[in-house]
Parts: C-alpha cells; sequence; structure tokens
C-alpha cells in the first residue's frame, strides 16, 4: 500500500501548483527524509530519523555499513514498512526496497 501524503518540493517547501498543496504518492519521501533526518530533528518524535550525512562524512567500512544498516531498518519498522531489501556496503550503490504491508 503506497502512502499518500502532501508533497515536497526540492528545497523541502511544501509543493504548491495551481494555489493549491501537491498530494500524491509519499514512500520514496518519506523515506528519503528518514535517511536524511537525525535523531532529535522531530519534534513529534525525537527518535525518528538516521542522520546519513555523519556516515557520508567519515571513513566507511564494514562496522560502519553494519551500524547504517541496522539503523536504516529499524528507522523504516518504526514507520510502518516492511523492508525486502536493504543493502548499505557500498553507500554510491545503496539498495533500499522497503513497503507498507
Amino acid at each position: 500500500m503506497t502512502a499518500t501524503d502532501l508533497l515536497l518540493d526540492a528545497n523541502d517547501d511544501l509543493l504548491v501548483e495551481r494555489g493549491d498543496f501537491v498530494a500524491g504518492p509519499a514512500d520514496a519521501q518519506h523515506i528519503d527524509l528518514l535517511l536524511r533526518t537525525a535523531q532529535g530533528d522531530w519534534r513529534a518524535d525525537p527518535l525518528v530519523g538516521v542522520g546519513i550525512a555523519r556516515y557520508q562524512k567519515a571513513p566507511y567500512g564494514a562496522t560502519q555499513a553494519a551500524a547504517l544498516t541496522r539503523a536504516v531498518g529499524i528507522q523504516l519498522e518504526r514507520d510502518g514498512y516492511q523492508v525486502l531489501a536493504l543493502d548499505l556496503t557500498d553507500l554510491s550503490d545503496a539498495t533500499i526496497d522497503a513497503d507498507r504491508p
């Protein structure tokens, strides 16, 4: 089942067309926000977020890949996704496949 939500533009502002907010399929947007935001960024739920930038800026090896994979899996499941495939060994060729049951 695909989540429908208000969509954001490239600057993370609400997308507005013809003077009205745009709603549409938002699973990719939800996953993107989970990855980019860090815990503490969401006032309503301070435990939401992976903070992938800290993994991208630091040395990345097997230990970091395992920690990131665990964090992403936990965040996706918390948001109601079923993780179908998750491979973060190489961030330049990452695989994240999740669906809402």
